[in-house]
């Protein structure tokens, strides 16, 4: 595992999601509270960007089919309005130093 640079705490706005790739993955940064999480930002049922979504809270409403992912443990916690059993999303792990923001990958 390293930790990737991914920018600074200004570039992660309070109560907003943002998309960003780190060696290949896709991943979803949000700012809750002061406080970031990142978890997979492909969504297990169609494949749609997480980030596009609505951020209620600490859940992240998928745009296309409305499933639901908790952003700070990355669990399913909704299924797909077409009620399919899907997996939950990758979580990752995020440190701060100083100003600088890091994923561990």
């Amino acid at each position: 595992m390293a930790d990737v640079e991914v920018g600074t705490k200004a570039d992660f706005k309070e109560g907003m999601m943002k998309r960003i790739e780190v060696n290949g993955k896709e991943i979803l940064i949000a700012n809750l509270g002061g406080t970031l999480y990142a978890i997979g930002d492909v969504c297990t049922h169609a494949e749609c960007s997480l980030s596009e979504g609505i951020l209620e809270n600490t859940i992240v409403v998928c745009p296309c089919h409305n499933a639901q992912f908790d952003v700070q443990s990355g669990k399913n916690v909704e299924p797909p309005v077409t009620g399919e059993t899907i997996d939950d999303e990758p979580s990752y792990k995020i440190k701060v130093d100083g100003n600088k923001v890091f994923v561990i990958v």
